[in-house]
């Protein structure tokens, strides 16, 4: 999963080209723009339900291999059905958030997957498994300055998200509804709604504690984890000061690379390369999604998303093996960053 910056920042790019393509789409006021980054998540809110119970952890891994096209396809149907024109333009955003996430998972997850490695993947160091987050921090530290010239703390992401309970209190039983028809696991999840509620609640507050940090943030942490107080893979979801990245998380190089489960799938693209096309694929699935709205072609949207997974953009449950990998130097990189503040 790209980080969440990286698909906040596509969901709004995603909002700006709907607009020029389908002028009648809602208007992204205060409520409808932390909405918007709130779904841009996905399925990664649950991923995040790790205190509250019950939790929906494993909705997270089960929406990244399977279900998206038939929540999507169950999303429009109920859409169609609301009367109330304010809850209809809300329900539609969180419907273009959620799409810009499964595009954009997809189609980077590969590129983070080959350049990150994987537990035992080009080696069994313990800190091996978390490279994959950590590479994602970084992307999400150097695209926001490739893509806005924006730094982590200035961005605010944080500052983006809450939104009013109030407002979205429709939505819930609606998305819970939704993963039912998703998954067959879920169809008699009695206690959904409530793993819902805590995945959001969790996710909120992990967001909160690792937003925009600075060096004093960077310093109690390497204290707390050599005092053994936090677990050694902190760093892994923090994002890392952009002075300290010593590479080109990016590959604005254009150096080559390939499907960490297929060498004959190779590619030069960069980071902003994958995200435009991300971005192009969006803007016509959210076009099929905003038709169908209004014709009741639910199927329509089900077999634009279609059944590809979002952990290797591939058609498989459980998804492909792979067995490639040509890391970038995150582990030396991360590494290095706890030196630095130790």
């Amino acid at each position: 999963m790209p980080s969440h910056i990286a698909h906040t920042l596509l969901a709004e790019d995603l909002f700006v080209a709907l607009k020029a393509a389908l002028p009648d789409i809602p208007e992204l006021d205060d409520t409808a723009g932390r909405l918007l980054a709130l779904a841009s998540q996905g399925p990664d809110i649950f991923l995040h339900n790790h205190r509250r119970k019950p939790r929906g952890f494993r909705y997270g891994a089960l929406l990244h291999r399977k279900g998206n096209d038939r929540l999507l396809a169950y999303f429009a149907t109920q859409i169609a059905s609301l009367e109330d024109l304010r809850q209809r333009e809300l329900a539609l955003v969180v419907a273009y958030g959620y799409i810009s996430h499964v595009w954009l998972d997809r189609i980077v997850h590969p590129y983070i997957n080959f350049h990150a490695g994987w537990r035992g993947v080009p080696d069994r160091d313990a800190e091996r498994p978390a490279m994959h987050a950590f590479l994602e921090r970084l992307i999400d530290v150097q695209l926001l300055d490739h893509l806005r010239g924006e730094t982590v703390q200035g961005y605010r992401f944080y500052q983006r998200l809450p939104v009013s309970r109030s407002s979205t209190s429709f939505l819930l039983p609606m998305i819970a509804d939704g993963i039912r028809a998703a998954l067959v696991s879920a169809e008699t999840d009695t206690r959904l709604h409530t793993r819902l509620r805590n995945a959001l609640r969790d996710t909120l507050s992990y967001y909160r504690f690792t937003a925009a940090p600075d060096a004093d943030y960077f310093r109690q942490a390497r204290r707390a984890e050599l005092h053994g107080t936090v677990g050694f893979r902190w760093l892994a979801v923090v994002h890392p000061p952009a002075e300290l990245i010593a590479f080109d998380s990016l590959n604005i190089a254009h150096k080559r690379w390939h499907h960490p489960c297929d060498r004959q799938i190779v590619s030069n693209d960069s980071v902003p390369d994958l995200y435009r096309a991300a971005l192009e694929r969006s803007v016509r699935s959210c076009s099929v999604f905003t038709a169908a709205v209004a014709s009741g072609r639910s199927n329509d949207v089900a077999d634009d998303i279609g059944q590809y997974n979002l952990n290797d953009g591939r058609y498989s449950d459980p998804p492909c093996r792979r067995r490639f990998a040509e890391p970038l130097p995150v582990l030396e990189l991360y590494r290095s960053i706890k030196d630095h503040y130790s």
